[in-house]
């Protein structure tokens, strides 16, 4: 999957009419990448996807409990932070189910 996604970046790259970009060599990894950002955390339903506790502001009943929200990594490892927002949104999760706001 990672080279035919190299190779459609490359592809709209050159469509978009790029005058230079790299191809890097797909190789096997043993695990350890950290997927982040797609579902940007904000206050703004406008520019983000979820709000401070990683409910969703188009479906109510949505919370979205991974790295996604991150748009980038403020150091090498993000899984502490990742642990840390799961748990504060499991908080709030169980606070919005006693009160019936799920």
């Amino acid at each position: 999957m990672a080279k035919f996604l190299r190779d459609r970046a490359a592809e709209l790259a050159d469509a978009a009419g790029a005058s230079k970009f790299w191809r890097h060599p797909v190789v096997p990894t043993n695990g350890g990448e950290h997927l982040l950002g797609t579902c940007r955390m904000g206050d703004d339903p406008a520019s983000s996807v979820v709000d401070r506790y990683h409910r969703s502001h188009d479906v109510p009943n949505l919370f979205i409990c991974d790295g996604s929200s991150m748009v980038t990594s403020g150091r090498g490892q993000p899984t502490m932070t990742i642990m840390a927002l799961a748990f504060r949104a499991a908080a709030h999760i169980k606070a919005a189910a006693d009160s019936n706001q799920i």
